[in-house]
């Protein structure tokens, strides 16, 4: 059981070791992995629990790595980045004591603070241009976005979001007849600048730090599953937004702002890539929001599925993703569907190999 791997006393007796003991807990929101995220103060100084399924254990979430996590905060904080310190650690019961970044996170200043929004975005933006001037050599092992989990995720639409929608069990072949669009998708494409991805880089994982200055008022936190991979990758996960809407003025400023030096050809490689890059993330993102609700119970993921209908109609619109817009078309789906969805009979559609 979950619950007896993210023990109370593990946690009690680490914050023992640590010198934090007698401390109390709050809650600090949650995230699609199973880990349990904590506050606690002690003497007026706070610090971030983190209880994950231990990294051997083969319930952990892929990508989710708390070794990676370590490593990953001391490479960014050597490139001028904020990222939090680690205090003290026990990867062996998947316990970390990091530094707290504090409570305002971009996604809360958004909806408390909207005016300074476009502020917040070109942070976020001025940032994701520091990492590309930076970590044009990466000093860290980091595994390939064509290799992980994340790229692969895009096959979920198909595994997950067609048998909801079509009501049926997908038939043989058509995972592979949809990577296959994929492929040649891929290959038409231009050659596109490498560089370290954070792999989760959405306003929720980004904090207000005031005091601060320059790129470095934006903490990152939630990256242990970077990457090295296409450079546009981030700023899709920023402005393309699984859980929003970002204002069309938004987005526009910040793509003109990160591409405002590069070199023409650098630049146009980069555009190319940007809306095939939205559309693998929307891809995946749509089909592990059902994956969750059917398979784990986590209906109120449901909420998003129509920010991302809304997101995959317009990917789709684009020339490059024609050859996608006729597949789905083949089979039915324009993604216009918003009626309510079963969670129980949806379960007897869903094929085992679903990934």
């Amino acid at each position: 059981m979950l619950q007896n791997i993210l023990c109370p006393l593990q946690r009690a007796e680490f914050l023992k070791q640590a010198g934090w003991s007698g401390v109390t807990e709050t809650p600090v929101g949650e995230d699609w992995a199973q880990r349990k995220i904590f506050r606690v103060t002690k003497e007026n100084k706070t610090a971030i629990i983190m209880h994950a399924i231990p990294d051997d254990d083969p319930r952990a979430t892929p990508g989710h790595k708390l070794v990676d996590f370590i490593k990953i905060s001391d490479y960014l904080r050597k490139i001028e980045l904020s990222a939090p310190k680690i205090y003290a650690q026990d990867l062996r019961h998947g316990l970390l004591l990091v530094e707290d970044f504090g409570a305002d996170d971009f996604s809360k200043l958004n909806i408390t603070r909207p005016e300074i929004a476009p502020d917040l975005y070109e942070l976020a933006t001025r940032t994701l241009k520091h990492i590309y001037a930076h970590t044009n050599r990466i000093t860290i092992d980091l595994p390939s976005y064509e290799l992980s989990h994340i790229h692969k995720g895009h096959r979920r639409v198909v595994d997950w979001y067609l048998p909801t929608m079509l009501k049926c069990i997908n038939p043989d072949g058509l995972v592979e007849d949809y990577l296959s669009v994929w492929n040649a998708i891929e290959k038409n494409l231009p050659p596109i600048a490498r560089r370290f991805v954070h792999g989760d880089f959405h306003p929720a994982n980004l904090m207000w730090l005031p005091e601060r200055t320059g790129v470095e008022q934006m903490g990152l936190v939630d990256f242990q599953g970077a990457m090295i991979g296409p450079a546009p990758y981030d700023l899709v996960n920023l402005l393309e937004d699984a859980r929003r809407e970002v204002s069309m003025n938004i987005r526009r400023d910040c793509l003109d702002l990160y591409v405002a030096e590069m070199p023409k050809d650098d630049k146009d490689n980069f555009l190319a890539w940007y809306p095939v890059l939205a559309t693998q993330f929307h891809c995946r993102v749509i089909g592990q929001a059902l994956r969750l609700a059917i398979r784990d119970g986590k209906i109120r993921l449901l909420d998003i599925i129509p920010i991302l209908q809304n997101h995959l109609v317009r990917d789709l619109s684009n020339p490059h993703l024609q050859p996608l817009k006729n597949w789905f078309d083949a089979q039915g789906i324009d993604f216009s569907n918003n009626r309510p969805i079963d969670i129980e009979k949806t379960k007897t559609f869903i094929r085992t190999d679903a990934f």
